[in-house]
């Protein structure tokens, strides 16, 4: 691993509600597979929570802002042989270079980095590695919790069916009460679906959900779950987002009905439906209702397929994968 190689590793990463929670579970997949403490430097008001998740031997610093490295530039000074990781889109790339030492930067829009020191990681679909780039869903670093994959069969698939409804930790859009509105405007999937909603811990449209799902026979609520690889349920398909949450139900085997929260998820709503790791559907209740009943259309074998591919795209490898290139580079990174 590379605690041979660099005499400190500094993981900079965006711990803010308004940012998510898959920056940080990404670094915490990553943190397993390093082997040595690191420094971590967070955003402001979130230290005790983020001390709450690393190993004890970790020591955590806050930032002053969403986009400051201040901290870490701080501790960098002291430092020739160290190494920065760096997953917060709030961060600028070039502002690291300062600190002139072997940079990973986590993008999912670019692939070229703009100085020589700099390794870009893309995780998403169709990303063109090269020297300078991790590149494909190969390198996501996802937590697995210690769950072994296992084949879905569809053949078993008990009615009705569950659907994981789930937007990540915000949500602001309130997208799970699209979904839920699309399964009910298909009268065959109102009857034929359990709603499954995975709430995250700053969602708050909690009162618009619960009257929604008063017309479904069956449902159910979740919250507090820091992974879908930690469900109280299995669930059968899902409608969700593209980001961490997706490559963990890649990884389970759930397919997916892909729709974007923002301009920017578009393209990548696409490019995982070109890998034949989901399906896409534009975010209006008609659309998203219609490729439901794509994935359920022939016993499933839409979803069969996409079940199967997205297991092996997704192997819960990545985070090792990432360490190991870097071991192997060294400090020529």
């Amino acid at each position: 691993m590379t605690h041979q190689f660099y005499s400190a590793i500094y993981f900079r990463v965006a711990t803010d509600p308004a940012s998510g929670f898959g920056h940080m579970s990404r670094m915490l997949a990553l943190r397993q597979v390093v082997k040595e403490p690191v420094k971590w430097f967070v955003d402001p008001r979130t230290k005790k929570e983020v001390g709450e998740w690393v190993p004890k031997t970790d020591e955590v610093y806050e930032e002053t802002a969403v986009d400051s490295i201040a901290q870490l530039l701080s501790a960098a000074n002291t430092q020739t042989e160290a190494l920065i990781i760096c997953d917060s889109y709030n961060v600028s790339c070039k502002g690291l270079r300062v600190a002139n030492l072997p940079t990973v930067y986590f993008c999912d829009s670019d692939t070229w980095p703009v100085f020589k020191n700099v390794t870009i990681v893309n995780c998403q679909p169709g990303a063109m590695p090269h020297k300078n780039c991790f590149a494909g869903p190969r390198f996501i670093p996802i937590d697995t919790r210690g769950k072994q994959q296992t084949k879905v069969d569809f053949a078993t698939v008990p009615y009705p069916i569950r659907c994981l409804i789930g937007f990540g930790a915000v949500d602001s859009g309130n997208m799970t009460a699209l979904a839920l509105d699309a399964l009910l405007s298909d009268e065959k999937l109102r009857n034929s679906v359990h709603p499954i909603c995975l709430l995250g811990p700053n969602f708050r449209h909690v009162d618009i959900v619960e009257t929604l799902l008063e017309s479904f026979t069956k449902s159910k609520i979740v919250r507090n779950c820091p992974s879908v690889l930690e469900l109280p349920y299995m669930c059968d398909l899902a409608i969700g987002a593209p980001g961490v949450s997706h490559a963990e139900r890649l990884y389970a085997g759930i397919p997916t009905v892909l729709v974007p929260q923002n301009t920017k998820h578009l393209a990548l709503c696409m490019g995982w439906q070109n890998e034949g790791c989901a399906i896409y559907a534009s975010p209006e209740s008609t659309h998203i209702a219609s490729q439901i009943n794509v994935l359920i259309a022939n016993q499933f074998e839409r979803a069969r397929a996409i079940s199967m591919k997205g297991q092996t795209v997704v192997d819960g490898k990545g985070a090792s994968r990432i360490m190991s290139e870097l071991a192997m580079r060294g400090r020529t990174i």
